[in-house]
């Protein structure tokens, strides 16, 4: 009998049926994208910090946490992909990740 099965299509809604689109207004898409984008740690870096490669995922954030001084400063990649931290405070850190979303949102809306 197919009447169950019927009923069951029927009471999805139809919004579950349709693919999130991500919002067009700036500060929802911050907030989107902050609670889709997977946030991934690396450490123990090989080599130079200015040869580092992020992974090429747009949802994915990298984190990378830096050994020695002459890795630079703490700092957001151009393209907001890649967070580098040396030594930074809890304020410097909540500032490069509000910059590294910016950027994401920037990126984003310019379709890019």
């Amino acid at each position: 009998m197919r009447l169950p099965m019927v009923l069951l299509a029927l009471t999805v809604p139809t919004s579950a049926l349709i693919a999130d689109e991500p919002p067009t207004d700036p500060a929802a898409l911050k907030v989107h994208l902050m609670e889709t984008t997977n946030v991934v740690a690396v450490m123990g870096l090989d080599g130079p910090s200015t040869e580092f490669k992020d992974d090429g995922d747009p949802d994915t954030l990298q984190i990378v946490f830096l050994d020695k001084k002459s890795d630079g400063p703490s700092r957001v990649s151009p393209d907001g992909e890649v967070i580098f931290l040396y030594k930074a405070s809890d304020k410097v850190q909540s500032k490069l990740i509000d910059q590294a979303f910016d950027l994401r949102v920037a990126r984003r809306l310019s379709g890019s």
